[in-house]
């Protein structure tokens, strides 16, 4: 709730023009998320221990294309249920692909991996170094300059990557908001 209410305030409090420059090859990106993850059992996960935890996300981009971005970003994660522990780690290697280039919100698609330390102890998860991989779709705000605002939805799987034990891994829902600021080249 923080991280929203910072959100809306650092949003407003800078004026957009009416004219908004939609995203394009060269930009870069920095920002902030964070929001709420509970585990969940889709499809293909066998997840079963009822995980909640807060995230944060500090994140880097550059875009390659005016759709594609490539994306880094760390991984913060404080448990509460089913015990109080952390995680944290980088999802270092990830990309968000933009399904239009202008307008006042432009949704896309995104999908990373990475490392992740965990003190997490549930059935899932039997080590403390493992693998992270997220899938999602999220929203951005476009505006001539200042922050954006935007909002995720993903699936965060963590597991060991059939490295050791059994391998079920935990999948959580994870809803995220945040600002982030697209830092234009000079032309």
């Amino acid at each position: 709730m923080l991280v929203l209410g910072a959100s809306i305030i650092l949003c407003l409090s800078t004026p957009s023009r009416a004219e908004e420059r939609p995203l394009s090859e060269g930009s870069r990106t920095q920002g902030l998320v964070g929001g709420w993850g509970h585990s969940w059992r889709p499809i293909f996960g066998q997840t079963r221990s009822e995980v909640t935890f807060v995230a944060f996300h500090p994140r880097m981009g550059w875009f390659v294309t005016d759709r594609l971005e490539l994306y880094g970003e760390g991984t913060l994660f404080v448990y509460d249920r089913p015990q109080a522990a952390v995680a944290a780690g980088l999802g270092g290697l990830a990309g968000r692909y933009y399904l239009k280039t202008n307008g006042g919100w432009i949704p896309y698609v995104h999908a990373g991996a990475g490392l992740l330390w965990t003190s997490l102890e549930v059935p899932e998860i039997d080590r403390i170094f493992n693998f992270q991989l997220f899938v999602g779709v999220g929203w951005r705000q476009t505006r001539a300059s200042g922050p954006c605002l935007v909002f995720e939805f993903r699936n965060h799987h963590i597991s060991n990557a059939g490295t050791a034990g059994k391998n079920l891994g935990v999948n959580a829902a994870t809803v995220l908001t945040g600002v982030e600021w697209v830092l234009r080249p000079s032309r």
